[in-house]
């Protein structure tokens, strides 16, 4: 196979697998079975469109013009923060509320809405995926392509895959206590990335 691509599918996989905010929405909504398959291909799309912007210049661009930048950071923090201290606050309800919550479903538009904000209000998102990734397609000169697919085809095999999971788990795990700890799991996670990209900023 392709080594362009081999290291594009390696590269872009390990980088899709560490964004926890798109993964803890995609497997909640996925356990709902609400609309999973289209949040999935929304995510899969993004990364399609940021990586090759990336490898066609965009990354540079963005890096030229930080002040950018910071303001996808200080949009991003302010609403992973957001997310994450609701999904906590809502894994010390009650049991009948929590399983009441945890079968609640988001309005369409404010379901793609949330998909949306945790991806392209999300740094790491711009960070590895428009820049890293972007800045890696231009080392393989006339394989660039091929580095592009690689990265897309990893993209779409993990969030179809965490999506049919997702799915088929979901009758086992009709439980109060399930939903709890992934409410708490799901929001620290995504405190933890606001954490980061705040230090990130910080001055050394």
């Amino acid at each position: 196979m392709n080594a362009a691509f081999m290291s594009g599918f390696i590269t872009g996989g390990g980088l899709i697998i560490a964004v926890g905010a798109q993964n803890a929405f995609l497997l909640e909504q996925a356990l709902k079975r609400h609309w999973a398959f289209s949040i999935a291909l929304l995510f899969m799309v993004s990364d399609a469109v940021s990586i090759a912007l990336g490898a066609f210049g965009i990354g540079m661009l963005i890096q030229q013009y930080p002040i950018l930048l910071e303001i996808t950071r200080i949009a991003g923090v302010l609403f992973l923060t957001y997310f994450g201290l609701s999904r906590i606050k809502a894994s010390f309800a009650d049991e009948s509320l929590l399983l009441t919550k945890a079968k609640s479903k988001l309005p369409i538009s404010l379901l793609f809405a949330s998909a949306m904000a945790v991806t392209w209000l999300n740094p790491h998102f711009y960070l590895d995926t428009l820049i890293l990734m972007g800045s890696l397609a231009n080392q393989w000169q006339d394989n660039t392509y091929h580095f592009i697919w690689g990265g897309i085809s990893a993209s779409i095999i993990w969030f179809l895959s965490l999506t049919l999971v997702g799915r088929l788990l979901a009758p086992y795990l009709e439980k109060a206590s399930f939903w709890r700890w992934l409410n708490r799991f799901n929001g620290s996670l995504v405190l933890i990335i606001a954490i980061q990209i705040t230090l990130m900023t910080l001055p050394k």
